[in-house]
């Protein structure tokens, strides 16, 4: 299944767009997201079970051009690589990565749809089960490229329209109830993005 998505966030105001391909337990991605001050790029490919084998990021803005290669290879074992001005490019510490499964690029709203998928939310929502996961995610800041590991928490909540589903999200002081369409993508996510009309 392909789709085509795209949101638009109020702080920064930005508009995020993503082209997405879903199969039965795996996913390909690229997208885009422009603000006033950068923009980015990026293509993420999971492998089985949604699990993140590769986010390649790049970002540029009035002075400045980075990117970051973050790959999860078959036995779990996670590298960055980040490059900036022209600079050689170095490797980021991954330390306290190792049981992570996922990545997380800051503002946007499609990679949270992994976990979402791998652990069922959306079926368990709509039926009304309440089922928390705890997971531990290698979060990318943007546009400073940089890394690191957050823990994160989602809660299956309840059904929302049209097939979809409304998943409690917390990560550290943060709380969020999103709402996700059938296919587990992002809808609305309050203070992030909502989803713009096909």
């Amino acid at each position: 299944m392909e789709r085509v998505l795209a949101w638009k966030g109020p702080d920064p105001v930005r508009v995020d767009a993503a082209h997405v391909t879903l199969r039965p337990d795996s996913l390909t991605a690229r997208g885009t997201s422009a603000v006033a001050d950068y923009a980015a790029d990026w293509v993420l490919d999971t492998g089985a079970a949604w699990v993140t084998r590769r986010l390649s990021v790049r970002a540029r803005g009035d002075g400045f051009v980075r990117s970051l290669e973050l790959r999860r290879d078959a036995g779990g074992t996670w590298s960055a690589v980040r490059s900036h001005d022209g600079q050689p490019a170095a490797s980021l510490d991954v330390a306290g990565l190792d049981g992570a499964l996922d990545c997380d690029l800051g503002l946007c709203p499609f990679t949270n749809t992994m976990p979402v998928l791998r652990h069922d939310l959306v079926a368990r929502a709509r039926r009304g089960a309440a089922h928390g996961v705890e997971l531990v995610m290698a979060w990318v800041a943007v546009p400073d490229l940089t890394l690191q590991v957050s823990p994160q928490r989602y809660t299956s909540l309840g059904p929302a329209p049209d097939g979809g589903a409304m998943i409690g999200f917390a990560s550290g002081d943060f709380e969020a109830t999103i709402e996700f369409d059938r296919d587990g993508l992002v809808r609305d996510y309050p203070g992030l993005a909502s989803r713009l009309p096909a």
